[in-house]
Protein backbone atom coordinates (compact mmCIF):
# COMPACT_ATOMS: atom_id res chain seq x y z
CA UNK A 1 0.00 0.00 0.00
CA UNK A 2 1.84 3.45 -1.42
CA UNK A 3 1.84 6.25 1.51
CA UNK A 4 -0.91 8.33 -0.90
CA UNK A 5 -3.29 5.29 -0.96
CA UNK A 6 -3.37 5.07 2.81
CA UNK A 7 -3.40 8.90 3.55
CA UNK A 8 -6.85 8.26 1.34
CA UNK A 9 -8.38 5.50 3.35
CA UNK A 10 -7.18 7.82 6.57
CA UNK A 11 -9.13 10.87 5.54
CA UNK A 12 -12.04 9.28 4.72
CA UNK A 13 -12.37 7.79 8.09
CA UNK A 14 -11.49 10.53 9.69
CA UNK A 15 -14.49 12.55 7.36
CA UNK A 16 -16.83 9.40 8.88
CA UNK A 17 -15.87 9.82 12.30
CA UNK A 18 -15.79 13.58 12.60
CA UNK A 19 -18.94 13.94 10.27
CA UNK A 20 -20.85 11.77 12.92
CA UNK A 21 -18.88 13.20 16.27
CA UNK A 22 -19.43 16.74 15.43
CA UNK A 23 -22.78 15.90 13.47
CA UNK A 24 -21.29 17.22 9.96
CA UNK A 25 -24.02 15.69 7.01
CA UNK A 26 -21.17 17.15 4.61
CA UNK A 27 -18.76 14.83 5.60
CA UNK A 28 -20.15 12.35 5.92
CA UNK A 29 -21.93 12.08 2.42
CA UNK A 30 -18.38 12.99 1.30
CA UNK A 31 -17.08 9.19 3.02
CA UNK A 32 -20.28 7.05 2.32
CA UNK A 33 -20.96 5.78 -0.80
CA UNK A 34 -24.84 7.38 -1.18
CA UNK A 35 -26.06 3.38 -1.59
CA UNK A 36 -23.63 2.56 1.63
CA UNK A 37 -25.77 0.25 4.19
CA UNK A 38 -24.66 0.21 7.57
CA UNK A 39 -25.68 -2.65 10.04
CA UNK A 40 -25.07 -3.52 13.70
CA UNK A 41 -26.89 -3.14 17.28
CA UNK A 42 -26.96 0.25 19.07
CA UNK A 43 -29.05 0.74 22.50
CA UNK A 44 -30.10 -2.63 22.14
CA UNK A 45 -31.65 -1.69 18.48
CA UNK A 46 -30.60 -4.11 15.48
CA UNK A 47 -30.04 -0.93 12.98
CA UNK A 48 -29.96 -1.85 9.50
CA UNK A 49 -29.76 1.40 7.57
CA UNK A 50 -29.18 3.31 4.37
CA UNK A 51 -27.21 6.15 4.05
CA UNK A 52 -29.61 8.75 4.20
CA UNK A 53 -31.24 6.79 7.20
CA UNK A 54 -28.33 6.80 9.49
CA UNK A 55 -27.34 10.28 8.54
CA UNK A 56 -31.06 11.01 10.28
CA UNK A 57 -30.44 9.14 13.19
CA UNK A 58 -28.02 11.11 14.14
CA UNK A 59 -29.87 14.40 14.45
CA UNK A 60 -30.91 13.08 17.56
CA UNK A 61 -27.74 12.57 19.08
CA UNK A 62 -25.79 15.28 20.78
CA UNK A 63 -22.78 16.43 18.19
CA UNK A 64 -19.45 17.63 20.37
CA UNK A 65 -18.20 21.17 18.98
CA UNK A 66 -16.08 21.00 16.03
CA UNK A 67 -12.39 20.38 17.05
CA UNK A 68 -13.43 18.54 20.28
CA UNK A 69 -11.00 15.66 21.17
CA UNK A 70 -12.36 12.29 20.75
CA UNK A 71 -10.85 8.39 21.00
CA UNK A 72 -10.55 6.36 17.77
CA UNK A 73 -7.94 4.38 16.44
CA UNK A 74 -7.37 2.68 13.29
CA UNK A 75 -6.91 -0.89 14.18
CA UNK A 76 -6.01 -2.37 10.71
CA UNK A 77 -6.20 -1.73 6.99
CA UNK A 78 -6.19 -4.42 4.55
CA UNK A 79 -6.38 -3.27 1.47
CA UNK A 80 -6.59 -5.66 -2.38
CA UNK A 81 -6.57 -3.53 -5.30
CA UNK A 82 -9.16 -1.17 -4.69
CA UNK A 83 -10.90 -2.30 -1.91
CA UNK A 84 -10.02 -1.79 1.68
CA UNK A 85 -11.35 -2.99 4.88
CA UNK A 86 -10.61 -0.99 8.16
CA UNK A 87 -11.39 -1.34 11.51
CA UNK A 88 -11.95 1.22 13.96
CA UNK A 89 -12.33 1.41 17.69
CA UNK A 90 -13.64 4.74 18.55
CA UNK A 91 -15.97 6.51 21.19
CA UNK A 92 -18.83 8.22 20.81
CA UNK A 93 -22.34 8.27 22.18
CA UNK A 94 -21.27 7.82 25.14
CA UNK A 95 -19.95 4.07 24.54
CA UNK A 96 -17.17 2.63 22.62
CA UNK A 97 -17.50 0.40 19.18
CA UNK A 98 -15.65 -1.54 16.96
CA UNK A 99 -16.64 -0.58 12.93
CA UNK A 100 -15.92 -2.20 10.55
CA UNK A 101 -15.69 -0.22 7.46
CA UNK A 102 -15.56 -1.42 3.68
CA UNK A 103 -14.15 1.44 1.17
CA UNK A 104 -13.90 1.11 -2.40
CA UNK A 105 -12.32 3.10 -4.69
CA UNK A 106 -13.97 4.45 -7.75
CA UNK A 107 -13.28 7.26 -10.29
CA UNK A 108 -10.34 8.08 -8.02
CA UNK A 109 -12.06 8.29 -4.76
CA UNK A 110 -12.56 6.16 -1.71
CA UNK A 111 -15.98 5.58 -0.22
CA UNK A 112 -17.58 3.52 3.06
CA UNK A 113 -19.56 1.04 0.99
CA UNK A 114 -20.36 -1.05 3.82
CA UNK A 115 -20.45 -0.34 7.60
CA UNK A 116 -20.80 -3.26 10.23
CA UNK A 117 -20.49 -2.07 14.07
CA UNK A 118 -19.82 -3.26 17.69
CA UNK A 119 -21.51 -1.19 20.33
CA UNK A 120 -19.36 -2.41 23.53
CA UNK A 121 -21.95 -0.65 26.00
CA UNK A 122 -24.26 -3.78 25.02
CA UNK A 123 -22.38 -6.06 26.83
Amino acid sequence: MTTNERDAIERVVKDYLEGMIYGQRALLERAMHPQCMQAGHFNGTYEFFDRETFIRSLEGEEAAEPGTPYVSEILSIDLTGDVAVVKVADECFGTRFSDYLTIIKHEGDWQIVMKAFFDHSAR
